[in-house]
């Protein structure tokens, strides 16, 4: 049977008065008007720690997703992100939307009935996520049989152990002290995948620069660059995994990264 169609006033309406049935549990007084307990209140305060968007109207939602897709240039996907902000504020209700279609009801509700049922690139996404990992995995392992050719090879010996020490670990001291600080403005410039991009990219550059050295200190600069991508890639690839995957299987697909 053929689908009705609401008209613009009725479907606003109906999705608006579900929208503040949500969030009548977010007022200080109760239905009767009687003062609500402390217990309540604590526990409103609770869940829009869980969901921001809980307690919001319809109109109230709109508006914060209509400017968040002008601040984004993002008004050509207005439509979906609004239907996923419903969706969102209280995805139990998802079927009373009549907004939503038959097959993105159907999309919803397989995220818990067949939760590994995903669309193929997703998995792709975690498999690449995963494998960015693997540059800190083999610097850990590969570095611990090289240093027994290398040191000799550039005459640094016991006598030096502080310099064996700091060409072992500047990978990591440069991820701590740069690497790790440098993800918040790489973030915002670049976003997670222009980020994962550049450090992907400086994690080869350094790799063929410690292949072709021929001193100790341009080993150690080497390693030292090699640190700048770690501490961005490993702080931003586990969190941009963790935002495409679905909530049931996120800490399955996250965890990849190990």
């Amino acid at each position: 049977m053929a689908r009705d169609k609401l008209d613009d006033e009725e479907l606003n309406t109906r999705e608006k008065d579900y929208a503040n049935h949500s969030s009548s549990s977010s007022q200080d007084f109760g239905p009767n008007g009687e003062k609500a307990d402390p217990d309540r209140k604590q526990s409103v305060i609770n869940m829009k720690l869980q969901n921001p968007l809980a307690g919001m109207s319809y109109d109230e939602l709109m508006t914060d997703v209509e400017q968040f897709a002008k601040e984004h240039n993002l008004e050509y996907a207005l439509d979906d992100i609004q239907k996923g902000a419903l969706v969102s504020q209280n995805k139990a209700g998802f079927e009373n939307f009549d907004r939503l279609t038959d097959d993105e009801k159907t999309l919803i509700r397989e995220e818990k009935l067949h939760r590994w049922r995903q669309p193929r690139m997703m998995y792709y996404m975690t498999i690449l996520c995963a494998g960015s990992a693997i540059v800190q995995g083999m610097d850990q392992s590969a570095v611990n049989g090289a240093q027994a050719f290398y040191f000799p090879y550039f005459g640094i010996g016991d006598d030096r152990v502080w310099l064996q020490g700091l060409i072992n670990g500047a990978p990591y001291l440069c991820s701590a002290v740069i690497g790790c600080w440098s993800t918040k403005p790489l973030n915002y410039y670049l976003g997670r995948r222009g980020t994962i991009f550049v450090s992907c990219f400086i994690s080869i550059a350094a790799s063929l620069w410690m292949a072709v050295v021929g001193e100790w200190w341009n080993l150690l600069l080497a390693r030292f660059m090699l640190g700048f991508a770690v501490g961005a890639k490993s702080s931003t690839t586990p969190v941009y995994a963790a935002e495409c995957a679905p909530p049931e299987i996120r800490g399955a697909l996250a965890m990849m990264w190990q």
